[in-house]
């Protein structure tokens, strides 16, 4: 159920992603051939400049789920756990066993136990009301347990990324692998150039920066007027087979794109924009092409045949394209990770929120032992060890274990 909402997530993310390009790009060069592509490459070297934001932060737990335990402790030396027999010691202990000894040798000095949990003073109680405490404290941190194995088994997908980290694998999908920087090199950004145009924009555009320049440089010769912008200079075109592409072509090419200041990094986001990419890849004759046909299908940039990128044996076979656009393939999978990250640090926060509230619940409990006499503190079937118990089967249920 999961993987089927996720789906239909992002296929809704996708068309309004496309949606949201088609009316920016009308709005603003609908007299160029080639303003669509442009400025959805515009947008992705946006994602590598700028100041990257990701969607969602995971919540701190360390606090809650600590506090937890030191009051658990405090009612129930774990001095005398350290002897348990050989067949007690599971997993789970040997897990959990560091987080309880930090709370055990916090409580050993007045200097260093927290406040809360002196103000309890729960080793003074007298039995039964101990007995009774110390099983419904018990019972909560074993569930705050059971959520951080949790917590814990989602940590690889909802760390995969930070803003910086998912920013710099973008920086490398636009300008080249061995890129740390934005700095144009036709050498790199390009696989082995010839400076022949038409050699160069098939097969060897491997980078967003060397898409956008077969996409929207002008040519030399026979030129379209307009490709991608208006305003677009005879100054800074590609003269094929004579010189390579400079950075002061780049440097024309991303001065007419509309930079912000910030780029937000939401999978759904990234997903739109490949989605976006996909397409507009035209196939015609064995081959894929992003930007314009006119009369021939060799990427040559001239107005009589097409300013485009070539990519040899991209079909509508969704097998047939994998590898061939080695950018978009990586704008994909970023864009796939994120979600998954997404999804986690969501299921991460709901996990925190849940050992927050057993926390609270716990010294709930704690006080009330203490404040009230013990016929009437909480007992066995009472409302406040009830919902314990309720949190308890909650984490279990996909155990299969009877509440």
């Amino acid at each position: 159920a999961r993987d089927d909402n996720k789906k239909r997530t992002q296929a809704w993310h996708r068309i309004l992603a496309a949606l949201t390009l088609t009316a920016f790009t009308q709005a603003n060069n609908e007299a160029t051939d080639n303003s669509a592509p442009y400025h959805a490459l515009c947008e992705t070297v946006n994602l590598a400049r700028g100041t990257s934001i990701v969607r969602e932060e995971l919540k701190p737990v360390k606090s809650a789920y600590n506090e937890l335990i030191e009051l658990n402790t405090s009612a129930d030396d774990i001095a005398k756990s350290a002897g348990v027999p050989k067949e007690h010691v599971n997993k789970h202990w040997t897990t959990n066993w560091d987080r309880w000894q930090t709370a055990a040798n916090k409580l050993k000095s007045t200097s260093t136990t927290p406040d809360k949990v002196k103000n309890n003073a729960l080793a003074n109680l007298k039995e039964p009301a101990k007995s009774l405490v110390t099983a419904a404290i018990r019972q909560a941190a074993t569930t705050a347990t059971n959520i951080m194995e949790k917590i814990e088994s989602e940590k690889q997908a909802a760390t995969k990324y930070t803003a910086a980290t998912a920013q710099e694998q973008i920086g490398k999908l636009v300008f080249c692998a061995g890129s740390t920087g934005q700095t144009y090199d036709n050498n790199k950004v390009f696989k082995t150039p010839s400076n022949t145009r038409q050699t160069d924009c098939t097969d060897k555009e491997v980078t967003v920066a060397a898409t956008l320049v077969c996409v929207c440089a002008k040519d030399n010769t026979a030129a379209l007027t307009t490709p991608c912008f208006r305003g677009q200079l005879n100054t800074q075109d590609w003269h094929s087979g004579n010189t390579a592409t400079r950075a002061t072509l780049w440097n024309e090419l991303i001065g007419h794109c509309p930079e912000q200041p910030s780029a937000k990094l939401p999978a759904q986001h990234i997903d739109g924009l490949a989605s976006a990419f996909r397409a507009m890849v035209k196939v015609k004759s064995g081959a894929g092409y992003l930007g314009t046909l006119h009369s021939g299908t060799n990427c040559d940039g001239t107005q009589g045949a097409a300013i485009c990128s070539k990519y040899t044996g991209y079909s509508t076979a969704a097998q047939s394209r994998q590898g061939k656009i080695p950018w978009l393939n990586g704008l994909e999978r970023i864009a796939a990770d994120l979600a998954d990250q997404e999804t986690a640090i969501a299921a991460t926060n709901t996990m925190v929120d849940q050992i927050s509230r057993l926390r609270d619940e716990a010294y709930t409990i704690a006080e009330a032992y203490k404040l009230v006499s013990i016929q009437q503190a909480p007992t066995a079937g009472s409302p406040m060890l009830l919902e314990i118990d309720k949190q308890e089967c909650a984490t279990q249920k996909n155990r299969k274990t009877t509440c």
